[in-house]
């Protein structure tokens, strides 16, 4: 009983200071409401249960998995704005570091009245303005990536970037570090690039891309990427990717091409066929075939099951997936993704 009293007596002047606070400051008040006016919040959960019969560095493995916990907040107010990702990989079973916890986090200056939307400028670390396939779990029609996508093209870049749209046109371009090298880069290594948008019906998209990575003494990696993307047609998504890196010591590259459909506002198929040669000087590549069946269960609320095959044809492991040589690895999920 003492205990509690002293709580209720602690309790009383917090109690009047804030009520003093919040009568006394209406500015105050109306400042914070108009910021909330200006941010938005948005994220999902992402879980899957997956198995593989893969064999080699990456062992047979079969379980569930919380693949990616994201929560994503963005401010912007007029031609000035920020954002920042909070991500975790709880089932990845690496160490959090502060690169992993931010996927991205950057500002933007608008400059208006230059193109159709003004030029804008962004400083910070942002998602690689290159290639077809999206990052995240709500924004894929399969569970797993295409060769090209874990192979051949960045996640995301940490330096500076112009973007505008004149029409049919849009177009970036960066400056950074390293690909997917957030901190200061000692060895001067630096990455230059952009993607040029051309839209000429609508629903039809292609994107050309260029990256060059210098590495001063030693190679210079230079990577050209195309996509394409249609979805003109009620229900049906097309897209596709082509992708070619030439360093001094090899040339790697490969091709996927998605197709997707909605049967009903609940069902849908997805097909994807890719390949990926990891040393073009040598015989044998792999050869990816997936198939998915998704299925949106409510608002935010998706699901989907996966099959895929992948087959090594080299005499070396070979893909960022460490797949076996002269072996062809089964896999199969389940996924489940809520997205507010």
């Amino acid at each position: 009983m003492i205990k509690n009293r002293n709580i209720h007596t602690l309790m009383r002047p917090l109690a009047l200071i804030i009520g003093l606070a919040l009568t006394a400051t209406p500015a105050l008040a109306g400042s914070l409401s108009d910021k909330l006016d200006n941010l938005q919040l948005s994220g999902f959960v992402d879980t899957s249960y997956s198995g593989t019969n893969a064999k080699g560095p990456t062992a047979a493995s079969t379980g569930f998995g919380l693949d990616q916990v994201e929560l994503d907040i963005v401010y912007k107010k007029d031609n000035i704005g920020l954002r920042f990702d909070l991500n975790g990989f709880p089932s990845a079973g690496t160490a959090t570091t502060g690169d992993t916890l931010f996927e991205q986090g950057y500002i933007t200056y608008t400059i208006p009245n230059i193109a159709d939307d003004g030029v804008t400028f962004t400083f910070g670390k942002f998602n690689a303005p290159i290639g077809w396939e999206l990052l995240d779990a709500p924004d894929m029609y399969q569970f797993s990536h295409a060769l090209v996508f874990s192979n051949g093209i960045p996640t995301n870049l940490t330096g500076a970037s112009l973007a505008a749209k004149i029409g049919m046109v849009d177009g970036v371009v960066y400056y950074s570090n390293k690909v997917d090298v957030n901190g200061i880069s000692t060895t001067g290594v630096r990455s230059a690039g952009g993607r040029l948008g051309i839209t000429p019906i609508k629903g039809a998209n292609i994107g050309i891309s260029y990256l060059n990575t210098t590495n001063p003494g030693l190679t210079s990696d230079k990577t050209i990427d195309i996509d394409f993307t249609y979805d003109a047609i009620d229900h049906l998504v097309i897209g596709g990717e082509y992708n070619q890196t030439k360093t001094s010591i090899t040339r790697t590259g490969g091709v996927f091409a998605t197709v997707h459909y909605d049967f009903t506002e609940m069902f849908g198929a997805t097909y994807r066929f890719g390949t990926w040669d990891g040393d073009q000087h040598k015989p044998g590549k792999l050869t990816a075939n997936t198939f998915a069946v998704t299925s949106v269960l409510g608002d935010g609320l998706g699901a989907l099951a996966e099959y895929r095959t992948v087959n090594n044809t080299s005499k070396t492991i070979m893909g960022s997936e460490n797949f076996a040589s002269n072996f062809k690895t089964h896999a199969y999920a389940f996924e489940m993704t809520y997205a507010f």
